[in-house]
Parts: structure tokens; sequence; C-alpha cells
């Protein structure tokens, strides 16, 4: 599943990243811009969100069709102002993954926190935050 087909996500133009590391981005579009002409926080949070979300199917492919996954809390902080497009990227550590993964299939639910950073046009991290999600498996 690609979460660009999710409503929300049509709404706010959110595309597959063409770059390599990256998952997705925004264009740079004035529809993203706060009253400072600046990309607003809730497009960065956005962004970050659906890039997190999007890692964990692409992580647990074979798991994905019976999981059940919900954001659970994330905690943000804006770095420096945004301008132009805007991407995100995921970084974690294999063993956290493995880790996950047994878990999962021990006790058919876990907790996973998955840091993300939202990078600008001039390459200038804007954003970082850990978003952690609650997956539970299906029976």
């Amino acid at each position: 599943m690609n979460l660009t087909q999710i409503p929300f996500a049509q709404a706010i133009q959110l595309k597959n990243s063409e770059e390599a590391g990256f998952i997705f981005e925004l264009n740079h579009d004035v529809m993203y811009t706060n009253h400072l002409g600046t990309v607003a926080a809730a497009a960065q949070f956005s962004l970050a969100e659906f890039a997190s979300g999007q890692w964990l199917l692409n992580t647990f492919p074979d798991l994905a069709a019976n999981a059940i996954p919900m954001l659970r809390k994330s905690n943000v902080k804006f770095r420096k102002p945004a301008n132009g497009k805007v991407k995100a990227k995921v970084s974690l550590e294999n063993d956290v993954v493995s880790e996950t993964r047994n878990q999962l299939l021990q006790t058919k639910r876990a907790l996973i926190n998955i840091p993300v950073q939202v990078v600008d046009e001039s390459d200038t991290i804007t954003m970082q935050g850990n978003y952690e999600w609650f997956i539970q498996l299906q029976s």
C-alpha cells in the first residue's frame, strides 16, 4: 500500500520522493506556507507522519496485511524555517526492526519509535520528530 492514496494525503498533494533515502515530499507551493512565507509546521508534521507510516509498511511488508498500526504519540522539534520543497526520511537501526518484528510475532503487538527528519530544498534539517506507533496483529 502506498499512503499517497489516502484522501488526506491526496488533499495535501503528498508525493513519493525520487531522491534516494527520502520517502515522501511536498513540492514548493504557496498552499503550504505560513504567515512568514515559510513551510507551515502542520505541513511538515503531516509529511513526517506519513513518512513514518509508509516506512512501517515498507519495513514489514509480510505483516502489513494483518497489522493495525496507530500513531500513539509524537514529539517534534522545529529547528529552522523551511523553504521550498520539503522531503522526509527515516533512519532507524536494524536491531530495533528485528526487536519489533520479534515482539509482533510473539505477542501480536508492539510499540516502535520512528525518528523522522524533514529537509528543505537547501538540504537544511528543518524538523526532527519521533513518531511512536502501536502495532497490533489481527489473529
